[in-house]
């Protein structure tokens, strides 16, 4: 039975925090809530997933809980996520959030507010617990995406204790999701006619039994049959040795896209980063990949200006950029994180040249992009399309390059079709659309 509360949810950070949202959102549902825009004024609750990963994160979770309450000043603001996990005290006194919760356990947030709007409780309510207590996997569970994609988590926590990050502090020891629970939900996504899935976590390179046996098992699954494409969020190179590899190559369902935690291509660097692999491991492994597997397309993570990082050490990374043809950075000017050995290197480098250092990556990654556009004009896909607007649907191919489809038909949002590309510029390939009723 429908109640006559209404929701709205904003979500900072990465995939993760993105499938728990869309967890959030499900239980909203299920308990009868309306989900609204969080431009929406007329929102009873406004809840706030924050990051932590940068010091921009965390100003951006405090300026959009300034915002709700700007938009409503009688709503109930709760938050949760790793910012919140690390600093709950500034959400209690500085901000006054209403219900306060770390990284496990989001989805109480609904009775919570039930027990708030329904005066059965009065605010703050704040649970945030030591993380080192929560040593098992959470099962919670998505029945919704806004996305034409489901994301799907199969693992939480990291231990690799990287002298930057301070996502261990927040997230905790390493934790696999059971076999059956993936399975399970995947299931409950293609019931929906979702045709595609993306495996999240915050560590899924570390997966119980490994994640390459977890690929082969979903690969194979005989009762998946309308989920055509399973791509992986995130992988550390050190993974990607000769064994995953040539095992990859065998499943046609998994992408042939790779998003490398790659960070630096500077040896020197990675050491002080605390990474598990040197700048040579992770270009032989990549290399060897993209031997193997056919039109493999490498997307990665890289961090500028790291502390110590030189001119020289910075040169290796635009070597290896262009060497492995990196067709995609997210690009991290290196932020201090309170607790990490990194934020008392000595060596800081100075913002002008961390700016300097990400526009010169940025244009390094244009280039390959423009380049390989034009290596994929004349091809064919199979795609998912996306977004439509002004004409035009938006798609990624399966390895990861983006595509626009001309077309005026506005209904086919999330239905894969076969795609001949006919052109491209340097942001887009652009496509026509072949058997219309292909999927």
């Amino acid at each position: 039975m429908q109640n006559k509360y209404s929701a709205s949810v904003c979500t900072l950070g990465c995939r993760v925090n993105q499938y728990e949202t869309d967890c959030i959102i499900s239980e909203f549902i299920s308990s009868g809530f309306e989900i609204k825009d969080f431009n929406d004024d007329s929102c009873d609750i406004y809840v706030i997933n924050t990051c932590a990963v940068t010091a921009g994160s965390d100003k951006k979770s405090k300026q959009m809980i300034r915002r709700a309450k700007k938009l409503n000043p009688c709503a109930i603001i709760a938050v949760c996520g790793c910012f919140s996990q690390a600093n709950p005290e500034i959400f209690k006194s500085d901000l006054q959030a209403d219900i306060i919760l770390g990284t496990p356990e989001k989805t109480k947030i609904v009775k919570l507010a039930l027990d708030i709007l329904n005066s059965r409780s009065a605010p703050p309510y704040i649970s945030v617990k030591d993380i080192s207590e929560y040593k098992i996997y959470e099962n919670i569970n998505a029945a919704f995406s806004e996305k034409t994609r489901a994301y799907i988590k199969i693992q939480d926590g990291c231990e690799a204790a990287c002298s930057y990050c301070i996502i261990p502090q927040v997230r905790g020891g390493e934790k696999s999701r059971a076999y059956e629970d993936i399975y399970a939900e995947i299931k409950r996504f293609e019931r929906m006619n979702y045709h595609e899935i993306v495996l999240t976590g915050i560590e899924i390179s570390s997966y119980e039994n490994g994640l390459i046996y977890l690929l082969e098992k979903l690969n194979h699954e005989p009762d998946l049959n309308n989920i055509k494409s399973i791509r992986l969020s995130s992988v550390d190179p050190s993974v990607i040795k000769k064994d995953f590899t040539e095992r990859l190559a065998k499943l046609d369902k998994v992408a042939n896209h790779l998003h490398l935690s790659l960070q630096s291509g500077s040896s020197r660097i990675l050491k002080l980063m605390r990474r598990r692999y040197n700048a040579e491991q992770a270009f032989d492994n990549i290399s060897y990949a993209k031997s193997k597997i056919n039109n493999l397309n490498i997307t990665a993570d890289i961090i500028a200006g790291f502390p110590g990082e030189t001119d020289a050490d910075f040169e290796l990374t635009l070597k290896i950029v262009k060497n492995l043809k990196i067709y995609h950075a997210h690009i991290f000017k290196y932020s201090k994180r309170p607790g990490t050995d990194a934020a008392n290197y000595a060596g800081q480098v100075p913002e002008n040249i961390k700016n300097a250092r990400s526009k010169k990556l940025a244009s390094v990654c244009a280039k390959i992009k423009a380049e390989l556009h034009a290596e994929n004009t004349g091809r064919e896909f199979d795609i998912i399309l996306e977004d439509w607007q002004g004409g035009y649907y938006t798609a990624k191919t399966k390895n990861f390059i983006d595509v626009k489809i001309k077309n005026n038909d506005e209904t086919l949002r999330g239905s894969m079709r076969r795609v001949r590309i006919t052109g491209c510029d340097k942001d887009y390939l652009y496509g026509e659309m072949l058997h219309p009723d292909y999927f």
